[in-house]
């Protein structure tokens, strides 16, 4: 090609703009360009990286560690015959206390974490070595806005910026390198209740986020789409009726739309396939008293398809029509093919059940319920619960031994699926509680309940293994206390998982033995995430109680023997000489 032998055949364009920089080669008029620039970022967060996060083993870049929200990591350097050798190798401390509900977000050797309070750090992944810090001031009545705690779900890196979501709604672009904020956008009003405490989704260049705080007077459930670049607004998604107009606005007798609630305060995951979010919504307000809400209140408790370009909702699947019992659906949907070839999600739900949902016609393939669960009678079409009678909350009367409790068969902790085992494995609860029904005014702002007893009543935790394909339950492990701790579950046939009382612990994933334990001195409610540094495979963990709506009710004698924490531990394989 003429002009090649100015540097040679083959050389690229960079070669050419450093040789040009450093003074070689002719001048820049002599090649006919105008403008020959470029610049290298650090840490860059790809599209493509996004795209195939489920095959990159060094990095964990989102909630689910990929858009399918598996959780599963091919990492196999620590293994179930080697995790006795497992070490803390450093911690790090957040200067706060609270709920530490983050996780850690871990490019290409460089961690990004959240914590309580809306504080972001960025840390050297191999010596905790914190780069740089970000706080972001809060306003000082906001208090008693936040239903559970000043908590922060974790940051997402996206190209060249980390993005945070605020407890007074707004969504902030932070510089990767730096801390320094790149744009800040209000999104919605906290003195509505309207709150953010989740990590943020990036797909097709938009960063988006659910609200929280439907129980505080939040009253319409949104999803909110913006331009990564700028921040400007790209599309917005109410996940309940706000005009009376749509045709879910039929689902809520009485105008009960107008006060709707139906958060959706967790990520979503994306199908790649199909280009839709599959994102899970909150339950109705009042909470208690359905009678005032007639109708099964679409779409609460749900999780809906949203098109990835536009915000319109395409399907959905209902698991709590007319839900009166606080169960929510904002539990992840994990995108898999099972091993019978169907293309579904399967979401372990509050309401106490399992479900394998097709992604294609939103056809319920199959439930099984978690663990004890009485206030289903029966079974209509498409999986649809016929609710026990006996179970409802009513005016004057106390509804005893309703199970699952408020916080379900399993919170908003996350389960995981194993792609070595095709289990899927569920931090849940086996409580019931006690309910009645009262008459409330719903107040922007405040508190929308409607009841008079809240009664959590005795009962314990559990980590179980399903099969992904049947619901058959394969092994159960036991616990004392409710699962608070999200589930990891990696190749080298481990899961990874902490609890209530402060015990971080590996788990053979075929068996559901315990391999190795570690005290971290605190309670734990918060998500395991592994990533590689070099040539060595860690695990992390927040440690930090409190945060969801049982933590006071049942840990309140607990917390006054035991230290409140805010810190972060990262392991690894000692290396023996």
């Amino acid at each position: 090609m003429k002009g090649c032998h100015v540097l040679g055949a083959g050389a690229s364009v960079f070669t050419l703009a450093l040789t040009l920089a450093l003074g070689a080669g002719p001048a820049l008029s002599d090649l006919g360009v105008k403008t020959l620039e470029g610049k290298h970022v650090q840490y860059y967060v790809t599209e493509d990286m996004l795209l195939n996060a489920d095959k990159d083993p060094n990095n964990w870049l989102m909630y689910g560690r990929d858009y399918e929200s598996t959780r599963y990591s091919p990492l196999n350097q620590i293994t179930a015959n080697n995790v006795g050798d497992l070490v803390a190798k450093w911690s790090l401390s957040f200067g706060v206390i609270g709920a530490q509900d983050s996780q850690v977000t871990a490019v290409n050797g460089r961690l990004y974490v959240s914590s309580s309070q809306n504080k972001v750090f960025a840390i050297d992944g191999a010596t905790g070595r914190e780069l740089w810090r970000y706080d972001h001031p809060l306003p000082a009545d906001l208090g008693p806005k936040l239903c559970c705690g000043d908590v922060n779900r974790g940051v997402i890196a996206y190209e060249d910026k980390v993005y945070l979501a605020t407890l007074d709604t707004h969504l902030i672009a932070l510089d990767n390198d730096t801390g320094e904020v790149v744009w800040d956008q209000k999104l919605g009003d906290y003195k509505t209740g309207e709150i953010f405490t989740s990590m943020p989704v990036v797909a097709d260049g938009k960063i988006m986020i659910g609200n929280s705080g439907g129980d505080v007077g939040a009253n319409a459930g949104t999803i909110y789409a913006v331009d990564a670049e700028t921040g400007a607004p790209a599309w917005k998604t109410y996940t309940v009726p706000v005009t009376g107009k749509e045709d879910i606005a039929k689902t809520w007798g009485n105008g009960s739309w107008k006060t709707a609630g139906g958060t959706p305060w967790l990520p979503g995951s994306f199908d790649k396939e199909t280009g839709l979010l599959l994102w899970g919504v909150g339950n109705p307000v009042p909470d208690f008293d359905g009678s005032v809400r007639p109708g099964d209140n679409l779409y609460t408790a749900s999780t809906i398809a949203i098109d990835i370009k536009t915000g319109e909702i395409k399907g959905h699947f209902q698991y709590t029509p007319h839900d009166t019992y606080d169960y929510d659906g904002t539990n992840e949907a994990i995108v898999i093919t099972d091993k019978e070839g169907r293309k579904v999600w399967v979401h372990a739900d509050r309401n106490g059940h399992l479900y394998s949902i097709d992604r294609s016609t939103y056809k319920c393939n199959w439930v099984v319920p978690m663990s004890r669960v009485n206030w289903v009678k029966s079974w209509g079409e498409n999986c649809r619960p016929i609710v026990d009678p006996e179970k409802v909350p009513t005016y004057g009367k106390v509804t005893k031994d309703i199970a699952p409790v408020l916080d379900g068969g399993k919170e908003w902790v996350p389960a995981s699926y194993s792609k070595r085992t095709g289990f899927v494995y569920v931090p849940g609860r086996d409580m019931s509680m006690d309910l009645a029904a009262k008459k409330q005014e719903f107040k922007p702002g405040e508190w929308y309940l409607a009841t008079d007893v809240l009664k959590l009543n005795p009962g314990g935790g559990y980590v179980k293994a399903f099969d992904a394909t049947t619901g058959e339950l394969a092994w159960a492990r036991r616990q004392n206390t409710p699962a608070t701790g999200g589930i990891l579950s990696t190749a080298g046939g481990l899961i990874f998982n902490g609890d209530a009382e402060g015990v971080f612990r590996a788990i053979k994933d075929d068996t559901g033995e315990t391999l190795w334990e570690f005290n971290v001195g605190t309670g734990i409610h918060s998500n395991p995430t592994t990533f590689m540094v070099g040539d060595t495979q860690y695990v992390a963990i927040l440690a930090g109680p409190g945060g969801g709506s049982i933590w006071p009710l049942v840990y309140g004698d607990w917390l006054k023997t035991r230290q409140q924490g805010g810190s972060m531990f990262v392991f690894a394989l000692h290396k023996k000489k």
